[in-house]
């Protein structure tokens, strides 16, 4: 995995604050999808810095999140120290593709700027599946995409990402057991990467029957 997909040390911390900053539409949007309510049980993979969790999340009834990176998990528990003090939030290292919680624990879960980094995709959507509520949803946002009409491939490999179209998205979450899926697209700002603007990123919300 890319020091993008695992952030570690002084750099990744520096990385992540950077990328919260300027995934500000990113984040907007995704909340949007949400739309979380003060009895959601949420859960979010790849949470990185938490600024989305401090932001748009802190309201609900249950937080938990898993990142990749211990560096990630100290930053977003210092970020949210309040919040993990009450008892409300937990932070926790490890993969998606074999979640620490039971069975329909929560009703909302979201992957922000993270999917096209997991190695497992299918498997991983199965364990959100499993952790997942029925009638809960999943929304996963990516500013990379293969609907967008740019050429990636620098960033491909520069970040080791995998791109998928709304069809693919749709294939692999129905695959995973998901239904209802809905493919969106907004324009983004991304300023990390020299303002480069994404006339089409992707957020991705699909339900557990």
């Amino acid at each position: 995995m890319s020091k993008f997909g695992k952030p570690t040390g002084p750099f990744g911390r520096i990385l992540a604050r950077g990328m919260a900053w300027g995934h500000k539409d990113f984040y907007k949007n995704t909340a949007m999808a949400l739309d979380l309510k003060e009895e959601d049980r949420y859960l979010e993979i790849g949470f990185g810095s938490g600024l989305f969790i401090k932001k748009y999340a802190s309201h609900v009834a249950r937080i938990a999140g898993l990142d990749y990176s211990e560096e990630m998990v100290n930053l977003a528990s210092e970020i949210n120290k309040d919040l993990i003090n009450s008892g409300k939030a937990e932070f926790k290292k490890g993969d998606a593709s074999s979640l620490p919680w039971g069975n329909d624990e929560f009703s909302a879960v979201v992957g922000i700027e993270t999917f096209f980094f997991w190695d497992e995709p299918v498997k991983s959507l199965k364990e959100i599946y499993r952790v997942l509520a029925p009638g809960g949803r999943l929304v996963i946002e990516m500013a990379f995409n293969k609907d967008d009409g740019l050429d990636h491939s620098k960033h491909v490999k520069q970040m080791n990402l995998k791109l998928y179209t709304a069809d693919e998205m749709t294939k692999i979450l129905n695959e995973a057991g998901f239904s209802g899926v809905v493919v969106t697209y907004f324009k983004g700002f991304w300023l990390p990467l020299k303002g480069h603007v994404f006339p089409k990123g992707m957020i991705v919300k699909a339900i557990k029957k």
